[in-house]
């Protein structure tokens, strides 16, 4: 029932919470976040919902409030294009945003874009809990990208390793601990299943 008189938030598929500024020339916008795990798009860090309105301030007139909701995985493209076929030829980045259990579940399907009837398309199934990011699939579909890195969320402290299987063992990682944001540099190429796991 308290969602029952919102008009202007969106969801962007099941997981992107969109909340528009839609007043002219205003820097504010009240928002409602469910009772649950959230993280802001532009910098990653967790916003916990209340289950009540929050008015956001100083939301500049380029910028769009977005939150992801906890308990997913995203797989995203590390940078933008002008068209879908330059899309597809760009890198992965898989952004792991735990829920308030600490797990996080998504999915990834790629085919060639253009045939009606598609026969050996790649569908990956991504489970994340414990500081283990299990990535398994069908790969038929040659993709010809790789996942460049592993953005973990919610991260408390650093962690004193970070290991990539099979065959890359320890792997250099970045930590922000204002946002509690672990990034992985992987480069694995995105035609077999393989785990990324923190300690």
């Amino acid at each position: 029932m308290a969602t029952f008189g919102i008009d202007l938030q969106f969801l962007f598929g099941d997981s992107i919470l969109v909340s528009p500024v839609t007043e002219e020339n205003a820097t504010t916008v009240t928002i409602y976040l469910p009772k649950e795990k959230f993280y802001d798009f532009a910098t990653f860090a967790p916003v916990e919902g209340t289950g009540h309105n929050i008015t956001l301030t100083d939301v500049n007139f380029t910028t769009i409030p977005v939150h992801i909701r906890g308990g997913v995985v995203l797989p995203l493209r590390t940078t933008g294009a002008m068209t879908t076929t330059e899309l597809r030829t760009k890198d992965f980045e898989f952004v792991v945003a735990p829920d308030a259990k600490g797990t996080a579940a998504g999915s990834l399907y790629v085919d060639d874009g253009v045939s009606i009837v598609q026969e050996k398309p790649t569908s990956v199934e991504m489970v994340f809990a414990d500081g283990n990011l299990c990535v398994r699939g069908s790969f038929e579909y040659a993709v010809g990208v790789k996942v460049a890195s592993v953005a973990f969320l919610d991260v408390e402290n650093p962690p004193t390793a970070v290991a990539v299987h099979p065959g890359k063992g320890n792997m250099p990682f970045s930590y922000e601990g204002a946002n509690k944001v672990l990034r992985v540099q992987i480069d694995m190429p995105l035609a077999d299943g393989f785990e990324v796991t923190f300690y």
